[in-house]
C-alpha cells in the first residue's frame, strides 16, 4: 500500500460531480474519487481549516471517538469493485486494533479532523491512479498549488480574470454563505459555493 495525502476538492468536468483528489508523496500519482456533494464539503472544510458554525456529523464522530480514548491509527482505500471505492478505518483502543468497513468519503472526511495518515492499496492505484506525465502531462513542482493545472489540463477549471484584491472579498463573502448553507443543511447550494471558492482561489494562487 502507498500512503496518500488529500490534496483538493474539484467539480469532475463532464458530469459535474465532486470528486477528492489524492496524490501520493513523490507527486507522481493522482487518485480522484467520485464523492457526494455532503462528504465534498466536509472535506473541504477541514482541508482548508474552516468549521462550521454548528458541529456535523464528522465533528461528533471526533468527539465519540476522543470521549472514548480511541485512537484512529490510519485509513486505508482497500479495493475498487464495479467503479465503486471502498474503505476501511484502523482504530486502536487499548491496544488493541479495530478495522471497520466504511465509504472513502468518510474516511478521508474522519482522517482529515483527527490527523491520521491516507494508505492506498496498491491495486486501486493500478486501477485508477493517474500518472501525472502521461495522462495529466503537467509538471507538479510543489504541491498542492499545482493542483489546478493539473485539473485543467483534464478539461475543468478556468482561471478568473478579476483583480486579486476583488477576488479575495469575493471569497471571504461565499465563505460566509457556505457555512450559513452547511448551518441550514443546505448541501446542494453549499456544494455549489464550496466550488466557486475554490475556483477563485485558484485564480488568485496563479
Amino acid at each position: 500500500m502507498t500512503e496518500m495525502e488529500v490534496i483538493a476538492v474539484q467539480l469532475e468536468p463532464n458530469s459535474n460531480h465532486p470528486l477528492v483528489w489524492l496524490k501520493d508523496k513523490d507527486q507522481k500519482i493522482f487518485l480522484p474519487i467520485a464523492i457526494g456533494n455532503f462528504e465534498a464539503v466536509a472535506i473541504y472544510m477541514a482541508l482548508h481549516d474552516e468549521p462550521p458554525p454548528r458541529p456535523i456529523a464528522y465533528d461528533l464522530l471526533c468527539a465519540i471517538i476522543d470521549g472514548f480514548d480511541v485512537r484512529v491509527e490510519q485509513v486505508l482505500v482497500t479495493a475498487l469493485k464495479e467503479e465503486t471505492f471502498f474503505a476501511e478505518i484502523t482504530l486502536i483502543r487499548d491496544g488493541e486494533s479495530i478495522c471497520i468497513d466504511s465509504r472513502p468519503s468518510d474516511a478521508l472526511a474522519l482522517a482529515l479532523r483527527v490527523g491520521a495518515p491516507v494508505f492506498v492499496a496498491d491495486q486501486v492505484i493500478e486501477e485508477a491512479g493517474l500518472s501525472v506525465k502521461q495522462d495529466a502531462q503537467a509538471s507538479i513542482e510543489g504541491g498542492e498549488d499545482n493542483i489546478a493545472t493539473f485539473i485543467r489540463s483534464a478539461g475543468g477549471d478556468e482561471s478568473a480574470e478579476e483583480a486579486p484584491d476583488r477576488v479575495a472579498q469575493q471569497v471571504n463573502a461565499l465563505k460566509e454563505r457556505l457555512q450559513e448553507a452547511v448551518a441550514l443543511e443546505e448541501y446542494e447550494e453549499a456544494a455549489r459555493l464550496r466550488d466557486e471558492i475554490g475556483r477563485l482561489e485558484h485564480s488568485i494562487e496563479k
